[in-house]
């Protein structure tokens, strides 16, 4: 007969109070947000990213974050740089709990015109590097007891784009599912939980010229079930349910975050 598990508290489940966390991508858009997000639950967070003006401006704008924000300067398409972030982010933190990997390039052409240069650089950012990071961060990871690995892929890691040849981009999105499920049966023994989240269109740097265009975003909008694009926030519980101790059961699953734009 088992014995009944005793009810926690919400607070209990998502509690990230003294957690430490290394977000990619930190700079801007989703990978900021996210950053943001697991310091306000109360992790330290290591936010990574090329723009030291950037990382400071974040920090300036959140003066009750800034304590647990600290900011690594790291371009991680250079070969050297996964293994020297994970080495400065567990002198910092004193280890790992959390990584996300929201560092990202976009890429746009097709295939009957095929760019090896560029299919190279975006597979190296959004794939390799990811991997590379996480593989430098897998002592901590496992030492913690509660390791979590989140990598931020996309609706394009599970079907293509209609606006036109986005190959590479799709091609590495596709390929960082791959990886994260891999990824979670080869480290589900050492209890870590690798997982992925795939958002559809939110306004950021990278997407907000495509949902103002007057072509282009009527016809990404047709696809959303919901009417309309995603608001940052709405990112919010996703990462913190996938960053959890109450998620300890959850691994190689993709989440996506998407008003609809999947069931259709």
């Amino acid at each position: 007969m088992t014995t009944e598990a005793p009810l926690r508290s919400p607070r209990e489940l998502f509690d990230l109070d003294g957690r430490r966390a290394v977000v990619t991508g930190a700079s801007s858009g989703i990978g900021e947000r996210l950053a943001l997000v697991l310091a306000r639950a109360g992790a330290r967070v290591v936010m990574v990213a090329r723009r030291a003006e950037r990382l400071q401006e974040i920090r300036d704008r959140h003066p009750e974050l800034a304590p647990r924000l600290l900011a690594e300067v790291a371009d991680l398409a250079e070969p050297a740089a996964p293994a020297a972030v994970a080495r400065r982010a567990v002198e910092c933190l004193g280890g790992c709990d959390v990584l996300v990997g929201a560092a990202g390039m976009p890429g746009r052409g097709g295939v009957r015109q095929f760019d090896p240069p560029l299919f190279e650089r975006v597979l190296h950012l959004n794939v390799s590097s990811q991997a590379s990071l996480a593989s430098a961060l897998f002592e901590p990871l496992r030492a913690s007891g509660v390791g979590r690995v989140i990598y931020v892929a996309s609706i394009f890691g599970l079907a293509g784009e209609e606006t036109g040849p986005l190959a590479p981009y799709v091609a590495s999105k596709h390929a960082l599912v791959g990886l994260m499920r891999s990824q979670a049966g080869e480290w589900a023994p050492h209890g870590i939980s690798v997982n992925a989240l795939a958002p559809a269109h939110f306004p950021t740097e990278m997407t907000a010229h495509l949902l103002e265009d007057p072509v282009i975003g009527p016809k990404l909008l047709r696809r959303y079930a919901m009417g309309r694009f995603g608001r940052l926030e709405e990112l919010d519980t996703a990462l913190l349910f996938l960053a959890a101790p109450a998620t300890s059961f959850v691994t190689g699953v993709v989440l996506p975050v998407d008003g609809g734009w999947t069931c259709r």
